[in-house]
């Protein structure tokens, strides 16, 4: 599986922008409504088994501070589908995880409705949070 070239294929077909970083890590600029955009970081991971891997699909949402409620987050986490949000960093994130032997043809209707999943709540609370579009 060529990771990369999947990513790139999975931004085409939902008319993003592919932009590589090297041969584990890569972005789909995804297009959202009213002309915006929300960037989503793919990158493969191994877990601490050594062996078993999986793509994370992730974006920004803001910097987290402590006047941010988290427990809005946890409950907002029951509507969501694919992701859920984290904490990692001091950034407030969206993300989704999936096991690697998943990219494949079969998938590819369920990883883009991931990747876009990915965008639209991360945009959506970045608006929320922030009042502006964070690129």
């Amino acid at each position: 599986m060529n990771l990369l070239a999947y990513m790139q294929r999975l931004s085409e077909e939902i008319n993003g922008r592919f932009l590589e970083y090297d041969t584990s890590k890569s972005v789909i600029v995804v297009p959202l409504k009213d002309g915006r955009y929300q960037a989503v970081q793919g990158t493969l991971r191994t877990l601490d088994d050594g062996h078993t891997q999986t793509i994370t699909f992730v974006s920004k949402v803001c910097t987290y501070n402590p006047d941010i409620d988290l427990k809005t987050f946890l409950l907002e986490n029951r509507n969501l589908f694919y992701s859920k949000f984290a904490v990692d960093n001091d950034f407030i994130k969206v993300e989704a995880s999936v096991f690697i032997e998943f990219l494949n043809d079969a998938n590819t209707s369920f990883l883009k409705q991931m990747i876009i999943e990915v965008a639209e709540t991360a945009d959506a609370w970045e608006g929320k949070l922030t009042g502006i579009d964070i690129f």
